[in-house]
């Protein structure tokens, strides 16, 4: 069975305009030449895909099913079309962004939003990962970009920008002894459990921890889990913990050591000793464009 992209789509302009010849008119040929790629086609189908009894040819069952097909077929194919282009001009076939599991908002969403409408044809690999284990894929070549909490220490062969901060709370259960306390001390944070946010890798010093007692999850939904079961206390961002808030099963903690909003800013990081490809270099340009 062998049939041709010219064979499809004199099928497809032929069905769409309802005759033959205004489907030779949209081709731009002539209408013995669609006639004859149709025929040819029903040939190498062994199936009827017109009806040509009336004046008007008309789709037969099986005809308005393979049209679906030979919509999908030339569809398909202009994207392998797309995609060998975009190639050739240099551009990724894949950009991977890793995230601090933290920092994940709806603003960044939006602007992959946009990257995906100017490259369609470029897959993206997001990698959602713990506080220590964010630079390291970037060092090594795993990911091309990273968003992540702001670092005390800069490393060597990486470039930082800023993209704003987010107002951290702490959180537990609405049952905690904790929540029962109209204001929190350090030493009360310190008595009880903290669920803290650390990277499975990561070989520094704990982030946050003020807890003599502590669980780790790399993951910040699993933190709030964790704590609105009651096993602990924790620090999220208000950007994760508002939604839940509404349910009344976890309660923002009012520490008596913090006069302002807990604020951490967050850094856009990717190396400067691999470069960019296009497509990377277009989505650090949107990313750099989001104002927390």
């Amino acid at each position: 069975m062998r049939f041709s992209m010219e064979q499809l789509e004199a099928f497809i302009a032929a069905a769409e305009t309802g005759s033959f010849s205004a489907g030779a008119r949209r081709l731009g040929k002539a209408q013995s030449v669609v006639s004859t790629a149709i025929s040819n086609l029903e040939l190498d189908l062994n199936v009827s895909l017109f009806d040509r009894r009336s004046r008007s040819p008309v789709l037969t069952e099986h005809g308005k099913s393979l049209l679906v097909k030979a919509k999908r077929i030339i569809d398909d194919c202009g994207l392998l079309l797309a995609s060998a282009a975009e190639f050739q001009n240099g551009v990724e076939q894949k950009v991977t962004l890793v995230v601090e599991s933290l920092v994940i908002n709806q603003a960044m969403a939006d602007k992959l939003k946009l990257f995906e409408q100017l490259y369609p044809m470029v897959e993206v690999e997001i990698l959602s990962v713990g506080a220590g284990d964010v630079l390291p894929l970037v060092t090594e070549g795993r990911a091309q970009l990273a968003v992540l909490i702001q670092l005390e220490d800069t490393p060597p062969g990486l470039e930082f920008h800023g993209i704003g901060s987010l107002v951290i709370s702490c959180i537990a259960s609405a049952t905690h002894p904790l929540a029962q306390l109209p204001y929190v001390s350090w030493q009360d944070l310190q008595q009880h459990r903290q669920i803290v946010l650390w990277g499975r890798y990561a070989n520094s010093q704990y982030r946050w921890k003020m807890s003599d007692t502590i669980w780790t999850t790399e993951n910040a939904i699993s933190a709030m889990q964790l704590a609105s079961s009651g096993i602990g206390w924790t620090a999220l961002p208000d950007t994760i913990i508002n939604e839940a808030m509404k349910s009344g099963l976890i309660k923002k903690l009012v520490l008596d050591f913090e006069s302002q909003p807990w604020q951490q800013s967050v850094d856009l990081a990717w190396s400067t000793q691999q470069p960019l490809g296009p497509a990377a270099r277009t989505m650090l340009n949107l990313l750099k464009q989001i104002r927390l």
